[in-house]
Order: C-alpha cells, then sequence, then structure tokens
C-alpha cells in the first residue's frame, strides 16, 4: 500500500479528466507521468495500454506500447465511453502527482485537533469513563520543529494513524492494556528515520518526511520494549 493511501475515490469520468489533462500537459512538452489504464468493460472485456487521449463521456483512446515508449508498430485502440465500468491505472503511486487524486494534506491546527480525536479515541476504546474517574487520558504531542511543512505534516499525520492502530493492537494483547496503561503520551518529533521506541512512560516516534512509515507491526514492537 506504500504511496496509495492517500488517494480518494473519483467517479471514472473525473479520473479520466485528469489524466488526459496530464497527457496533454505532456504533448505540450511538459515532463509528467504515463499512465497505463485497463478498461473494464460491461462485457467482461479487459483493454490495457497508455492513455493517450479522452472525449469527455464519449471515448477513450489507448496505445499499446512496449516499457512505455509509442513506435510504428504500435496499435490504438477506441473505446466507447458508455462500456466502460471500471478502471485500473498500473503503478498507482504516479497518481500521487496529481492533485486531484490525493487527499489534502492537513493543517497544522487540524493535525492538533485530529492527534486530540485519536488519543481520546484510544482511551475511551480501553478505559471508558477514564476522564470522569478523575484519571489521565492518553495524550500526543507533537514536536513542529521541522516538521511543519507540507511533506512533514503528511508524514505526522500517516505516522498518527500507523500509531495508533499499533496502540489498538498492544491493548488487544493479553496483559495488553496493562503494557497500554505504561504510555501515558506519545511525542511525536522530527527524526533521521521513522521509528518508534518506549522511554519511561513517553512513546517516542521520530518521523523522516522522505522514509517510508514502519510497519504496525514494527511501531507496536518499538512502544512495548523499554
Amino acid at each position: 500500500m506504500e504511496g496509495v493511501q492517500r488517494l480518494v475515490a473519483r467517479r471514472v469520468e473525473k479520473m479520466l479528466d485528469v489524466l488526459a489533462a496530464q497527457v496533454a500537459r505532456g504533448r505540450a512538452g511538459e515532463e509528467v507521468p504515463t499512465f497505463t489504464l485497463t478498461l473494464h468493460l460491461a462485457q467482461g472485456i479487459r483493454l490495457s495500454g497508455m492513455l493517450l487521449d479522452y472525449l469527455p463521456r464519449e471515448a477513450i483512446l489507448l496505445a499499446s506500447t512496449k516499457e512505455g515508449l509509442l513506435s510504428r508498430g504500435d496499435s490504438v485502440t477506441y473505446v466507447e465511453f458508455s462500456s466502460v465500468i471500471a478502471v485500473s491505472v498500473d503503478s498507482p503511486a504516479l497518481l500521487n502527482q496529481v492533485p486531484f487524486l490525493v487527499r489534502a494534506t492537513l493543517g497544522r491546527d487540524d493535525l492538533l485537533q485530529y492527534s486530540e480525536t485519536l488519543s481520546k479515541g484510544l482511551t475511551e476504546q480501553f478505559w471508558p469513563g477514564e476522564a470522569q474517574l478523575g484519571g489521565k487520558p492518553l495524550r500526543f504531542e507533537v514536536d513542529w520543529v521541522e516538521l511543519d511543512t507540507e511533506p512533514g505534516r503528511r508524514a505526522l499525520e500517516d505516522a498518527m494513524n500507523a500509531v495508533a492502530h499499533a496502540l489498538r493492537l498492544i491493548g488487544r494483547e493479553p496483559n495488553g492494556r496493562d503494557s497500554l496503561r505504561r504510555i501515558a503520551r506519545v511525542r511525536f518529533s522530527r527524526g533521521r528515520t521513522m521509528a518508534a521506541f518506549l522511554d519511561g512512560d513517553t512513546g517516542q516516534v521520530s518521523i523522516d518526511p522522505a522514509a517510508p512509515v514502519p510497519s504496525v507491526q514494527a511501531l507496536r514492537k518499538g512502544l512495548t520494549a523499554g
């Protein structure tokens, strides 16, 4: 799933609109990705090729190519749009370069609110009524140094989601609530890599916007190892 979690669902015709716009920019000399599609037709037929052109809600033009390069020996296929029921995209991580198809990065205030929602949700899941009983809920804290950029905030959101999932896994293990109780707060900060470890009662999570988020199991292990 690496590289595709931020994609959003769009209607087929809208997706083809924006991909065709990318193709048009490429024809004008810009460096844009090449999109190879598989069209799933209502008759059960599948057609694959590089997107060459799209006439909104009418027709799609595909080219069958080798290694993404057009040559005189390649064929082209004209497809009636009305017959298309779904579209698959090869190398879907390329879609991250098309803003319309990618969820917008949350702002700083949005992330602070989101972190509070996640931490409160975890507390209520494993210790309902903790606040009313005078207990201290789990807290998520952020050191914003070098993270208050678009890549930093995007990596922070991904890390928060992965850590929340890891904490839920910890809580569901035998004696997991006792392990979870050891963590009073989770602190996110800029680091040279993406990793997590337990320091006293604080789960330390380092974030490198250029590095992939570790697996949930790796984060779980890090947050239970003192």
